[in-house]
């Protein structure tokens, strides 16, 4: 079964292009975005760092789609359109003082990726990502790697006027084509733990079936480094559990590193111990509803996973 990742994007798509590309040296982590976007050219205290860590003072999200859905703008413009106000939206706080979890920043870091690599963000992450592992399940809305199979529906949306099935969730993916920097991408459960397999293998240096590594250890031990901001998890476009309370729950170290999806699906991963939890669910299905039961199951399920595969932090 295949599942809308939503948010797990930014993490598995967006975050590891961007280590392909400071590996690479098109980008240092430093580099204020405006460096790279002309529309962001006055924002120098926005960096690519700071942007990575949701702490480069970006709104958490806006309806953007409004402004596009259902008033004849083709997708290709809609991209545009949402990248372009992304980009003029006001900064919330004054970046690198605090992290506030941002849809707008990952917008405008799919933008960067695409102009800095040269293509679409679901071409560039087929190639350079998806093909090398052999991936067969794994794509944006309307890709052939999703053609035939089964697709776990998502929400009955108020604004599509219908049931989702293999069409993005979130709103202003779906105006950017199904194709964006913070959501869009579907997988299935193998498919994923093969992704995070491989990053497993990257830390070390190595790559599952030989060959070089998925993105360099260097850049990806650096990436999954707490990123210094106050009262911060976030690493660079990735999570650490909290201290207490965290949804990956108490067994995992807290070194660990991981992301969630709105839909319903996160990814954890221990790269010292090779050990990954994927979790797809359709937890929006048939609405979008606020239930306590599955915040408290995320935590119970990774927890009895690792006491069952005799993980010690």
């Amino acid at each position: 079964m295949v599942y809308d990742l939503a948010s797990l994007t930014k993490a598995v798509v967006t975050s590891l292009l961007v280590m392909r590309g400071v590996g690479s040296g098109i980008w240092a982590l430093d580099d204020p975005l405006g460096k790279h976007l002309p529309v962001l050219a006055a924002r120098p205290q926005a960096t690519l760092r700071r942007a990575l860590a949701h702490a480069a003072g970006f709104a958490a999200h806006r309806p953007f789609f409004e402004q596009v859905i259902d008033k004849g703008v083709a997708p290709a413009d809609g991209r545009e359109r949402i990248v372009t106000l992304a980009a003029a939206e006001p900064l919330a706080y004054q970046p690198g003082t605090r992290s506030l979890y941002s849809d707008l920043g990952f917008i405008l870091l799919g933008d960067l990726v695409e102009r800095g690599l040269g293509g679409r963000l679901d071409a560039l992450a087929k190639r350079l990502l998806w093909a090398p592992l052999g991936l067969r399940a794994t794509g944006f809305a309307g890709s052939a790697a999703l053609s035939g199979r089964k697709l776990a529906p998502t929400e009955r949306c108020p604004v599509r006027g219908r049931m989702l099935c293999g069409e993005v969730h979130d709103l202003n993916a779906f105006a950017m084509g199904g194709v964006a920097g913070h959501a869009g991408l579907f997988a299935d459960a193998a498919d994923l733990l093969g992704l995070a397999n491989a990053l497993c293998a990257a830390w070390r240096d190595a790559a599952p079936a030989g060959g070089p590594p998925l993105v360099p250890a260097e850049v990806l031990r650096l990436f999954w480094r707490a990123a210094g901001i106050p009262e911060s998890t976030w690493r660079l476009g990735w999570d650490g559990p909290a201290a207490t309370g965290s949804l990956a729950g108490d067994r995992l170290s807290r070194q660990a590193v991981g992301h969630l999806g709105f839909t319903g699906c996160s990814l954890w991963i221990d790269p010292e111990r090779e050990t990954c939890i994927v979790l797809l669910t359709n937890f929006v299905h048939p609405t979008v509803h606020k239930d306590p039961r599955f915040r408290a199951l995320r935590p119970a399920l990774h927890d009895a996973a690792l006491d069952a595969v005799g993980y010690r932090a």
